[in-house]
């Protein structure tokens, strides 16, 4: 398997997910300020040219919940997504989507003071959105009990940097997923690795 990464990019997410499988992968650096970039041959790995990219053997993709779902689909072992035919694969898919589909937009709403048309955007608006996560999160401690997914490593990656950012606000729920998500080894693994590839930059 191959991560095609950038340090301060969105490829971090990718990258703690490969850490959450403790499988064997190798992290190719795509610098995305590089005049040629993307390149051709970048292209057939991820149409958009944006990071992160993966691959494994004839299998490639961009899109960080693509990457998520096809390697916790590899490794079931690891519990980071209900099977096919659980009853709970569906509503883990729509968590898994949420980031990029809905979490997303409502933040750049947020950051830029736009008014949303909760009726017709496919998102809804910031309070819908944080309202449905914040309630998904009850009992807890993750989205389906004690079963921590790709699903809670999306979304906590997401409430991690918008918190920083202001593009989310610091709920004591969302508080106490990031906090949760981001003590777990393979998040400290993922952020060692970072550190390191940034200081060369």
């Amino acid at each position: 398997m191959k991560l095609y990464y950038w340090p301060r990019t969105r490829a971090f997410t990718s990258l703690w997910m490969m850490e959450e499988v403790g499988q064997p992968y190798d992290i190719v650096y795509v610098d995305i300020g590089a005049s040629d970039h993307p390149s051709e041959s970048y292209r057939r790995i991820n149409p958009m040219g944006k990071l992160a990219g993966f691959q494994d053997g004839d299998c490639a993709m961009g899109e960080t919940a693509a990457i998520l779902l096809y390697v916790a689909d590899k490794f079931p072992a690891t519990g980071l997504a209900p099977a096919i035919g659980d009853p709970r694969r569906g509503r883990f898919l729509q968590w898994l989507m949420f980031p990029a589909t809905t979490m997303e937009p409502v933040m750049t709403e947020k950051r830029l003071g736009l008014k949303p048309n909760t009726s017709q955007s496919g998102w809804g608006d910031y309070d819908r959105a944080m309202s449905a996560l914040e309630a998904a999160y009850r009992p807890g401690p993750w989205l389906f009990g004690p079963q921590f997914t790709a699903a809670d490593l999306y979304v906590a990656s997401h409430l991690h940097y918008g918190m920083q950012f202001g593009m989310i606000d610091k709920r004591a729920a969302f508080l106490d997923i990031a906090a949760r998500a981001t003590a777990r080894p393979a998040f400290e693994r993922a952020s060692e690795i970072e550190a390191r590839e940034a200081a060369k930059l």
